[in-house]
């Protein structure tokens, strides 16, 4: 049985997270054993993790104190049973790289998630590190991009080409997919009656552009305000002066309905009836492949692999164009009442069914080994 351990700077929300908590759970457990190192504590996805049988370990590092000796050596010592070391998001490629290269002479690999490297939407140490693992791929075994937009824009800033992979995304079919009980539920709930519901799910963050969102949700109430807006994720939430600010200033309070951090995504995509992905910067969206595989239609920006995922199924308009963005909105908002987007999930079941990508990763495992 072939052994890998996966070095992750956190467990807490978000697509790298999520994607390595789906790739586990879909492998081959008769050929693949995996365990998960966290940098820092279980956070939401340890536990889910831990549910599938896969131990996590916590180095539990203080960003305050930065003392990492003692988290290096308690690494080295777990990996040292494995063959493979593979690392999830820019501090563990390089904590997994002393692990891996310079400690234990282990076969590693560097999991990309991240295309978006303009200086106003990272923290100059982010890009400090980014620049400094540059200069590492190059004996690193295998990088896996998550999108065709990361891989051109890593190898733009000298990223080694050599052992570059583009390995997308992978989405549960069987947990999302549009179910009518689960509609009529929330819907009730919300008090949304028959309105039109637009929603987006995702945390707030510079990088998914609320600011042009509720712009473009300004353009659409001047021609009806006849629709509902649902936002979802963390710090999506009234407690978020800054983001109920932008709603009272647009005058939006009666349309948008914030959830925060939610359990039941797929019941929420079922209740709505369009999906709206503002983004400045993605590489490839989890949100957006689940959206159409509950066969939303999906008005996205052309950044990362957006435009690849959704091809003809969706609307894709330029980051920040908040004219455009309200005029799919519009389009949408004036079809049918219950237009559900069955192009958009034959195009995730054909290209992107979390088996096919786990079993592309799983590829690999064999090829290094």
């Amino acid at each position: 049985m072939k052994k890998i351990i996966h070095i992750i700077t956190g467990l807490g929300s978000g697509g790298a997270q999520h994607m390595l908590y789906k790739l586990i759970k879909y492998s081959d457990k008769t050929r693949f054993y995996h365990e998960v190192i966290s940098l820092m504590d279980e956070g939401v996805y340890g536990c889910k993790i831990n549910a599938l049988g896969v131990k996590v370990h916590c180095l539990n590092i203080n960003r305050s104190t930065g003392n990492i000796i003692f988290p290096l050596l308690k690494a080295r010592h777990i990996a040292k049973k494995f063959d493979i070391v593979s690392t999830w998001l820019y501090h563990a490629d390089i904590f997994g790289f002393i692990i891996a290269k310079v400690l234990l002479r282990k076969k590693l690999i560097w999991n990309i998630r991240h295309s978006n490297l303009d200086k106003n939407a990272n923290k100059p140490t982010t890009l400090k590190i980014v620049r400094l693992n540059s200069f590492l791929s190059r004996a690193v075994n295998l990088i896996t991009y998550n999108s065709n937009r990361a891989l051109e824009n890593h190898l733009g800033i000298g990223y080694s080409a050599q052992n570059a992979v583009v390995i997308p995304n992978g989405f549960e079919l069987d947990k999302f997919q549009f179910n009518m009980e689960d509609r009529l539920r929330v819907r009730e709930k919300l008090k949304l009656g028959e309105v039109k519901t637009i929603i987006t799910v995702g945390r707030w963050d510079v990088q998914k552009d609320y600011y042009t969102l509720l712009k473009a949700l300004n353009e659409v109430r001047k021609k009806t305000t006849s629709f509902k807006m649902i936002m979802v994720g963390a710090n999506l939430d009234y407690a978020n002066d800054e983001l109920v600010a932008l709603i009272e200033k647009y005058n939006l309070k009666d349309n948008i309905i914030l959830l925060g951090i939610h359990n039941n995504i797929p019941a929420l995509l079922a209740a709505a009836d369009i999906y709206v992905s503002s983004s400045l910067g993605e590489s490839f969206s989890n949100a957006i492949g689940e959206a159409m595989a509950c066969e939303l239609p999906c008005i996205v920006t052309d950044v990362g692999d957006s435009k690849l995922i959704v091809e003809d199924t969706g609307k894709v308009v330029n980051a920040g164009d908040y004219i455009s963005m309200a005029e799919a909105m519009l389009t949408y908002l004036n079809a049918n009442p219950l237009f559900r987007n069955f192009a958009g999930r034959q195009r995730i079941k054909k290209e992107f069914e979390i088996s096919k990508i786990a079993a592309k990763f799983e590829g690999y495992f064999d090829s290094l080994i």
